[in-house]
């Protein structure tokens, strides 16, 4: 999001900028630079610096919490007109893949503020970042009583565009709805998340089935590039969105949410009391910068509800269905189970094709 660590500056070209900001105020995996100190928007697409994917030599492994946590490997158009963005403009592949925080609200956001909507922009302001872009977009809808995301004309108005991303080194958060058709079978790839690919959500869009996924974002299943099970991401409509960390567990299987917690030193580092939040819909308790969220959408406490992924032995729930259970069971499998999965999809496979 446009925020004190993802962008500094929106101002008109001035005649010896100040460029010493880069890699604090401004670079790659953070945001555009002031105007004359480098690329940020240019031509009919939305380009900056490039996009540095992070490796995972030895997972499971911290995502970044700021910054890259993989690149696209798709271009996509923008369906409305968006901060920087146009109706009908380019989002270049190889643009950045964030995380689900946003840095924070300031004063050098109040213009942008004030475009959503809100009379007094001072109301949403937030130094102390670290809340998710669902999280953020319902407390400003909040503070401000305004409605985000919305459609007004050919405008959206939201703290990220339709396609889930924002600024002029643009960089996504969730969605990536522009990247792949909401069509056929198992969603097309839309990147690489430290060496694994990131797909739709859809397992499978015929049939209406969204993948069930571990802490990270990923599952272990077949993909269109592969029908052998592999470990794989999926966008997400809620926190992380993107992923809660880079997979999978050592054994090589799913990440629980107790071990992706133990990855980030802002997980539970407050003893469990964590920051109320009051949003649209009401106060949640909330944990600041901790990316790991359990069944129920916490990211916080240690009374851990399991995502379904880890005990079920299927990869995929029917939307409209109860994903916190499973009508089949294996018994005897552990939580780590590579072979598991790898089973559990290919007799998904061969079920497909028969």
């Amino acid at each position: 999001m446009i925020s004190l660590r993802c962008l500094a500056f929106l101002a008109a070209g001035v005649v010896g900028q100040d460029c010493s900001g880069q890699g604090v105020t401004w670079g790659p995996g953070i945001g555009p630079p002031p105007a004359g100190c480098g690329s940020g928007t240019s031509g009919s697409g939305a380009t900056g610096a490039t996009c540095t994917n992070p490796t995972c030599s030895s997972p499971p492994c911290a995502a970044p919490l700021l910054g890259d946590v993989g690149c696209t490997t798709v271009s996509g158009v923008e369906t409305y007109n968006h901060e920087l963005l146009s109706a009908g403009q380019e989002i270049a592949s190889n643009a950045h893949i964030f995380g689900p925080f946003e840095a924070g609200f300031t004063s050098q956001q109040q213009n942008i503020i004030e475009n959503w909507g809100c009379s007094d922009a001072s109301v949403a302001y937030d130094t102390e970042g670290g809340t998710d872009i669902g999280t953020a977009e319902s407390k400003v809808s909040h503070l401000c009583n305004i409605e985000l995301p919305r459609i007004v004309g050919n405008t959206y108005y939201g703290v990220v565009g339709p396609c889930g991303g924002h600024t002029g080194d643009y960089h996504f958060h969730r969605s990536f709805s522009c990247l792949y058709s909401q069509t056929g079978g198992h969603s097309t790839k839309v990147g690489v998340i430290a060496g694994h690919n990131i797909y739709g959500k859809w397992e499978d869009y015929d049939n209406q089935r969204l993948p069930l996924l571990d802490a990270c974002g990923a599952h272990i299943g077949p993909t269109p590039e592969s029908s052998t099970a592999v470990y794989h991401y999926h966008a997400q409509d809620k926190a992380p969105f993107t992923v809660g960390c880079h997979g999978p567990s050592a054994s090589g299987g799913l990440v629980s949410v107790a071990t992706c917690r133990s990855l980030y030193s802002d997980c539970d580092n407050d003893g469990g009391s964590g920051t109320t939040i009051q949003t649209k819909t009401g106060s949640i308790s909330y944990d600041r910068f901790c990316p790991c969220f359990d069944a129920t959408g916490s990211n916080m406490g240690t009374n851990i509800q399991e995502l379904p992924a880890l005990s079920s032995t299927e990869i995929y729930y029917t939307v409209d269905s109860n994903a916190t259970t499973s009508s089949t069971t294996l018994l005897g499998a552990s939580i780590d189970d590579a072979s598991r999965w790898g089973f559990s999809a290919l007799l998904l496979t061969a079920w497909t094709f028969l």
